[in-house]
């Protein structure tokens, strides 16, 4: 509520015809000033808050909402911002060991993948919150491996820290713990490039401000359903992973080992005629 109190102003002052005292002048002209001085305190404080269309004269705008509530609001045509991470993301010495992906930096953050990356994340949103970030990663170097942050998992068997189990369902994925994560475990987490693939576009999602993080493809299909339309040669291609499949109109291929170039990697069984 506006602390301006106009009812301290004698309106009926001076009186007109007589010779009026100044104390009265004194006593308008004082209150005057304090309503202004009021209204100067609370225009200051609305500039220094409110959402703001444009800039205000002499000021740029900035409608950080530091995780204000808004609720029961109808939106229309809000769009995610966007952030470049660069093209020549890799890991390039010991002394620029991972790239950090600033997740305040855009909602979509996009870059071309040229060597092998370790990734860390930063600035998520407060525990308590769901905080999102898409990555879309142009590969241009088909070998390259990108480490995301190790898993740990607790006595009860679910993940505590780093990557959550979502990342072993993803195509092409690598890992020192080849079973199931058992409690009290920890585990590393890779990814190649699939075969035939120029582009990874990933969802990362957190609760608890970033102590665990989960990921989903957003234009692949997840390890567990991804068969594609190929007919790959015996030693396979680069990207060729054990565990992957796929088919052709003679053919079904299961892949039994990773790619090297000499060792045969694929086999085959004749599809059954209709």
């Amino acid at each position: 509520m506006s602390s301006i109190n106009t009812n301290s102003l004698n309106t009926n002052f001076p009186v007109p015809g007589i010779n009026n005292d100044t104390s009265g002048f004194r006593t308008n002209f004082n209150n005057i000033k304090n309503n202004l001085d009021s209204a100067a305190n609370e225009i200051t404080d609305l500039q220094n808050k409110v959402v703001l269309k444009s800039a205000l004269s002499g000021t740029t705008v900035n409608n950080d909402m530091a995780n204000t509530l808004i609720s029961n609001a109808l939106t229309k045509s809000f769009r995610a911002s966007t952030y470049n991470l660069g093209n020549n993301i890799n890991t390039i010495s010991e002394a620029n060991s991972s790239v950090t992906v600033n997740v305040s930096a855009g909602d979509v953050q996009y870059g071309t993948i040229t060597g092998n990356t370790t990734l860390k994340f930063g600035a998520w949103a407060p525990a308590g919150t769901q905080s999102n970030v898409e990555l879309v990663l142009n590969v241009s170097n088909a070998n390259a491996v990108i480490t995301l942050p190790v898993t740990t998992i607790d006595a009860n068997g679910y993940a505590s820290q780093g990557m959550t189990v979502s990342v072993r369902n993803l195509e092409n994925y690598i890992s020192n713990l080849s079973g199931a994560p058992t409690a009290n475990a920890s585990f590393t987490n890779q990814l190649t490039t699939p075969n035939g693939v120029s582009q990874l576009h990933y969802r990362f999602s957190t609760l608890d401000c970033g102590t665990t993080v989960h990921i989903e493809p957003v234009n692949r299909s997840q390890k567990a359903s991804q068969i594609n339309l190929r007919t790959p040669t015996a030693t396979g291609s680069v990207g060729d992973r054990s565990g992957t499949v796929c088919y052709d109109n003679n053919f079904f291929y299961v892949c039994t080992g990773n790619f090297d170039g000499s060792t045969n990697i694929w086999k085959k069984v004749a599809l059954l005629p209709v």
